[in-house]
């Protein structure tokens, strides 16, 4: 935190008060989140008991996050007992194919960085690991599905980059570096629309053209970019990116990846403020929080902290959890008009008219991710304040 070890006394004090009072509030949100994913445990709740995947990997993120170790571990014995299909291949026939199909790799991954953080045998093996590393193109892009040729073809730094996540702790750091510049790539083909007003990231990679996506079809904006004029679009592609980039430079894989993960705070920055407010902002909190871990600037904090504020303790619910989402596919619809506070207003499964804009994702699935993501936030937080009070005893000493 080299910004940290420059800062004198008044900043120090500043940004130890900052520090402070986002840990105390962070910390108190993620017990209420993890307390609720517990109580909704089957058989009186969906955890565990209802045939879908997407009930559980996030869950298990957050759950960990929390130090929630046991129920966490419970949730991966029961995906192994209950929805395996192959290796690395979980899920259940029935369940909707946006969430058994589109989000194969992405699910797996999701609660596979956690099996391997806690060395669960079901997925923490070697011949797991061997499977996940042939969805690895030559480009550095990761499929999204072993089997779908659309998926295989256009690669996003979504995949990608929890790629990257899930191979840092099964500590194949060859296969964690060759994602991470595939990320270095993407955000270098971005450079000058990046730059541009509005400024914009295109996301998807045609590995077939070798080149960026730049055009979709009419009404799909939302599915090939993020723009700096929008407030409700897919920012956690340059969230996660930001995330695995700044772990890469964490883990000493080199400072190319801290440098991409700045240009694509930069942008963030830039992006319309009201995308706080819509739950995709999500991981942007999770990178800002890595990328402050690796630099110590003031700005990535804030970014950090504006997301625990905004996007996740300003719409916690009272029960604890957070609402489920109508998540958009087209860039306008039903999906666009609900509001997410907190306030119980989201309309249930089936509340919402069918207009194929959308696909439903259950709240449990949001509060698992969001936990998961306040955690990696809370844990930044922590240590950043150690060292702020270091750096603030030195100078009070002299020393």
């Amino acid at each position: 935190m080299k910004a940290i070890a420059e800062m004198d006394l008044h900043p120090l004090q500043e940004e130890q008060r900052a520090l402070v009072e986002m840990i105390e509030r962070t910390s108190l949100g993620m017990t209420r989140g993890a307390n609720w994913l517990i109580s909704e445990f089957g058989p009186e709740g969906p955890i565990m008991r209802e045939h879908d995947v997407s009930y559980c990997h996030k869950v298990t993120w957050g759950l960990f996050e929390d130090g929630r170790l046991e129920e966490a571990w419970r949730i991966l014995d029961w995906l192994e007992a209950n929805a395996k299909q192959g290796v690395a291949q979980y899920y259940f026939p029935e369940e909707p194919p946006f969430n058994r199909e589109m989000q194969r790799v992405y699910r797996f991954l999701t609660f596979a960085k956690v099996a391997e953080a806690l060395r669960h045998p079901g997925t923490a093996n070697d011949e797991t690991r061997e499977e996940v590393c042939s969805y690895l193109h030559e480009t550095g892009g990761c499929f999204g599905h072993p089997e779908d040729p659309e998926l295989r073809q256009y690669h996003n730094p979504l995949v990608t980059s929890f790629f990257t996540e899930w191979a840092l702790p099964a500590g194949l750091g060859d296969a964690a570096k060759k994602s991470g510049d595939f990320l270095v790539m993407m955000t270098e083909l971005n450079r000058e629309h990046l730059r541009d007003e509005p400024g914009r990231f295109y996301y998807l990679y045609d590995v077939a053209a070798g080149k960026l996506v730049t055009e979709s079809p009419d009404g799909e904006a939302l599915n090939c970019c993020v723009d700096t004029v929008g407030p409700r679009q897919h920012f956690y592609h340059m969230g996660c990116s930001m995330a695995a980039l700044a772990d890469l430079y964490l883990a000493g894989h080199g400072k190319q990846y801290v440098h991409a993960a700045k240009v694509l705070a930069d942008f963030t920055a830039r992006c319309n403020p009201e995308g706080l407010r819509w739950p995709s902002y999500c991981k942007v909190g999770w990178g800002a929080a890595e990328l402050y871990a690796a630099t110590g600037h003031p700005g990535h904090r804030i970014m950090a902290a504006n997301t625990s504020d905004i996007t996740f303790l300003g719409a916690q619910t009272r029960a604890g959890g957070w609402e489920n989402m109508h998540y958009p596919l087209t860039d306008a619809g039903n999906a666009h008009t609900v509001v997410y506070d907190g306030r119980g207003l989201v309309p249930l499964r089936g509340g919402l008219e069918d207009d194929g804009s959308w696909a439903w994702l259950s709240g449990h699935e949001i509060t698992g991710e969001f936990l998961g993501e306040m955690g990696r936030t809370l844990k930044v937080f922590k240590a950043a304040l150690g060292h702020v009070e270091r750096r603030i005893a030195k100078l009070a000493t002299g020393s």
